[in-house]
């Protein structure tokens, strides 16, 4: 055995998904085990854990691309460009373009691009994680670095809604089930201020993408967002391939 393929749940790390499986198989509880491309607590999907003297070929793993489903929640906006974030743009209503017009959207982000990191992520700038600098209130001090990343596909499924009743409850059921300091009360509490007098309806586009290592998808989700000229985040991403690993053989801790 040198790569397991399991499912990582909502709301948890990649960490805490290894954890959760060597309980379950005590066997390999000293097994050195490293997991290749990390998923954010508001991801789920496959994750690829490396057993043993696999962990030396980590890079090789980390650089396969990727396939995602993801939901594109347009109307306002969040500092960490999904729910787990403090709103900072909300529309008091959106009217959402055609789909044609979405498909022409989407086909200029196919090829290669430099995608700058998001604030609320782990890369180091002197010194120092990027989401340590937004959380300090220094982010405009400093110079977001951006990468090269390539997008293969990307097209809409279909588009929906979600009232804000019904997306109010979704953020309080998945923000608390979120452990670890992300500023959840804080989070929560500006979440109830604005969405607890709203009597809104949101759309929802569904999406899929195919894309190089490293790709942000919620940035992404960000960018359409901006595009649009509605503010958006993502409201869901389930990772499903990585390389030729699908997730047809996954399993869910």
């Amino acid at each position: 055995m040198h790569v397991l393929l399991l499912y990582k749940q909502l709301c948890i790390t990649p960490l805490e998904a290894i954890q959760a499986w060597r309980r379950k198989h005590p066997a390999l509880r000293d097994a050195k085990l490293g997991y290749a491309g990390r998923l954010d607590p508001m991801a789920e999907g496959l994750l690829l854990v490396l057993v043993g003297e696999e962990n030396k070929k980590r890079k090789d793993y980390e650089n396969l691309p990727k396939e995602y489903a993801f939901d594109v929640l347009l109307g306002l906006t969040t500092d960490t460009y999904d729910i787990l974030g403090k709103v900072t743009h909300i529309a008091d209503s959106v009217s959402v373009s055609s789909e044609s017009e979405i498909k022409k959207l989407f086909s200029s982000f196919l090829g290669i691009h430099e995608q700058p990191y998001p604030p609320y992520s782990s890369k180091p700038v002197d010194g120092k994680p990027l989401y340590k600098h937004a959380r300090e209130g220094t982010i405009a001090e400093i110079t977001i670095p951006s990468k090269e990343i390539t997008i293969t596909a990307l097209m809409i499924n279909n588009t929906k809604t979600i009232q804000s009743v019904k997306l109010l409850q979704l953020v309080h059921e998945r923000i608390a089930s979120v452990h670890g300091d992300f500023r959840q009360q804080e989070i929560l509490k500006q979440w109830d201020v604005i969405l607890e007098e709203k009597k809104q309806a949101f759309p929802v586009l569904s999406c899929h993408i195919a894309c190089s290592s490293g790709t942000y998808v919620r940035s992404l989700a960000h960018t359409i967002g901006n595009r649009l000229k509605t503010g958006g985040i993502a409201l869901a991403i389930q990772r499903t391939r990585i390389g030729d690993y699908t997730l047809a053989d996954v399993e869910k801790v």
